[in-house]
């Protein structure tokens, strides 16, 4: 089995091969405070729910509504108000968990 040694020296070579340069120097990421990024971070996840839901409330509305001869298709108002919220609160949950 190989050692850390090695594997290091190994992703090394694969990392440089990948950006083109013949020694890869180590990367310092910066990282900023979740305090300082949490109220874009909000913001954020809230503008893609309501995006995500506004799109989904219109294409559930539009198709319940074209499709509301069935008798199985209830009313198409309620039909987008619950896909807009459904899309609403994952929309924003899962941008706002993601980095």
């Amino acid at each position: 089995m190989a050692s850390d040694d090695e594997l290091e020296r190994l992703l090394r070579e694969v990392d440089a091969s990948l950006s083109g340069s013949s020694s890869a120097p180590k990367r310092e990421v910066a990282q900023a405070s979740p305090e300082a990024a949490s109220p874009g971070r909000v913001g954020r996840a809230l503008r893609t729910g309501a995006v995500a839901g506004v799109v989904s409330g219109a294409v559930v509305g539009t198709a319940t509504f074209l499709l509301a001869w069935l008798p199985f298709i209830d009313n198409p108002v309620s039909s987008a108000m619950g896909a807009f919220v459904g899309a609403f609160g994952t929309g924003a949950v899962l941008s706002a968990t993601r980095r």
